[in-house]
């Protein structure tokens, strides 16, 4: 697994910090976004993440899956989808997929 810290600029001119987790699964790359609640929500900007991880990594997005979890708040993770224009992301859709307990990016 591969994670680091994404710095994003966020609504306005607000610097914003999110946590990246990066797993191979299954011939997929499963992403996730963990709001570290500092600017920008991951929920709000989860277009433009979604957009700069793929060109960041040079990843194809046809076959990430991606997710978003905020371990202060519900403690559930929810998977996002996306519309793709070549890299682009545009109208995330999020939908549960499991508890925190169940988190796979913390296995």
């Amino acid at each position: 697994m591969k994670e680091f810290h994404h710095i994003y600029k966020g609504f306005g001119v607000h610097t914003s910090l999110c946590g990246v987790y990066i797993i191979e699964e299954e011939g997929e790359i499963w992403i996730g976004f963990q709001n570290l609640g500092v600017g920008t929500s991951v929920t709000n900007a989860s277009e433009q993440l979604a957009t700069e991880i793929v060109e960041q990594e040079g990843l194809n997005p046809e076959i990430c899956r991606f997710f978003e979890w905020y371990p202060e708040y519900d403690k559930e993770v929810s998977e996002i989808t996306y519309q793709w224009d070549g890299k682009v992301a545009s109208n995330p859709q999020w939908k549960y997929f499991c508890s925190w307990s169940e988190n796979p990016f913390f296995e």
